[in-house]
């Protein structure tokens, strides 16, 4: 399929109107990395040098986004109300760290709240979304994530949420700098809290933001699996610069306050890329073992989640249990990416592609599809639309990822 016409097949998705975000992020988050206690200027800093050295940067993460426990624990300056950074952890302020960080050619994203304070306790928005967004503009920020933390109302009363995640929103938008716009839903939640109505009702997804968290933190194995299912039903509200989100990666380094087995960290990167999720490192770079910089580095699955057709995957077989699974993505050159999923306990296991598999990709029986491995780097073989496809995949969450393309669309290159 020619590029203009797998352009023609965009989901019919009205995005933010503000310039901003038209594929997934990339970048870094502070939050599992450093949390609260090793928040400051100079870890953020070291974080960006790191993103730089380790080549990241020029693989596309661009963004480095603090996360909460920037602001003075004090409260906002008495005299103007306007927020302030802890004088302590950022002695340079805020405007300072994002002049470094955009001299490097990194984007600049910070951290707010929907209610009268942080998850953290630090200086929330509520009253006074006007003046936050003026002062983020004022300090070239590129990114706001705001979370939903102390709500007067709860963190699940649709009508307020939706209405003070609306107020940054407009305030954002009016103050001239495309700032891209993350809501973040599970702020207060549970963990295997299902909050996918930021998706499904007409008050949010890409009427609200750029991107809407779609479940609670993802902390663990358990809850990448819930994310990961419950962004599955989810595609048809998104679209170019409008992204469901199941969270931040975790990776599988030993320095990370939160981590994944090394199989299953591959899992999530390879699925955020098929799910079109923002793909935010949270992890402490400097500790990234080979393993997680040769995941987070590998350029076919990066090209995945930034494919121009900006069509989200979903899963398109599972047996009785979900035991074994099979998930796509269309990608604009007429081909298709499959993740072969095995979550069994105990064994390896062969996961098939077969009748009802095949039905919902667009190949007809018999067509020639050569098979590339993304993580092997290599053309495997070829195979046949229809007839049964399998591989064979380690279990704990392991999986196999490769892309299928019409033997003759490429004998024409």
């Amino acid at each position: 399929m020619a590029l203009n016409s797998a352009l023609a097949l965009l989901p019919l998705v009205q995005s933010l109107d503000n310039g901003v975000g038209l594929f997934p992020p990339l970048g870094y988050n502070t939050w599992n990395d450093l949390g609260c206690s090793r928040m400051s200027e100079s870890a953020v800093k070291a974080a960006a040098e790191e993103l730089e050295r380790s080549g990241l940067k020029d693989l596309g993460y661009r963004y480095v986004n603090l996360d909460d426990c920037w602001q003075d624990p004090a409260g906002r300056d008495p005299g103007s109300g306007t927020l302030r950074a802890d004088p302590e952890r950022f002695p340079s302020g805020i405007a300072s760290l994002g002049e470094f960080l955009h001299s490097k050619g990194f984007k600049f994203g910070i951290y707010t709240d929907r209610g009268s304070k942080t998850c953290a306790g630090r200086a929330g928005s509520l009253g006074s979304e006007r003046l936050d967004a003026r002062t983020f503009a004022s300090w070239g920020v590129d990114f706001v994530k705001e979370d939903n933390c102390h709500s007067s109302d709860g963190p699940d009363h649709r009508d307020t949420l939706f209405q003070q995640f609306g107020l940054f929103r407009d305030a954002l938008n009016a103050t001239g700098r495309p700032m891209f716009f993350s809501v973040c839903g599970g702020g207060d939640e549970l963990p295997y809290r299902n909050i996918s109505y930021y998706a499904s009702d007409p008050r949010g997804g890409a009427r609200l933001a750029n991107s809407w968290r779609v479940t609670a933190d993802v902390i663990d194995s358990t809850t990448c699996c819930f994310a990961r299912d419950v962004t599955a039903g989810l595609a048809q509200w998104s679209g170019p610069a409008a992204f469901n989100d199941p969270d931040m990666l975790l990776g599988s380094s030993p320095g990370s306050a939160r981590r994944l087995s090394e199989a299953m960290s591959r899992t999530q990167f390879s699925l955020w890329a098929i799910l079109m999720a923002p793909l935010l490192i949270g992890a402490d770079l400097h500790q990234l073992s080979a393993h997680d910089l040769e995941t987070y580095s590998n350029r076919d699955v990066i090209a995945v989640s930034q494919d121009p057709l900006l069509k989200q995957g979903q899963i398109i077989f599972s047996d009785t249990w979900r035991t074994t699974s099979v998930w796509g993505r269309a990608l604009a050159d007429g081909s298709w990416v499959l993740l072969f999923v095995n979550d069994s306990w105990w064994r390896t296991r062969n996961v098939t592609c077969s009748t009802s598999c095949w039905e919902k990709l667009p190949f007809n029986r018999g067509t020639r599809l050569s098979v590339r491995d993304l993580w092997g780097q290599q053309t495997m073989t070829e195979t046949s639309a229809g007839e049964d496809f399998a591989l064979q995949v380690a279990a704990w969450g392991a999986s196999r990822m490769v892309k299928l393309q019409p033997v003759a669309s490429i004998e024409m290159i």
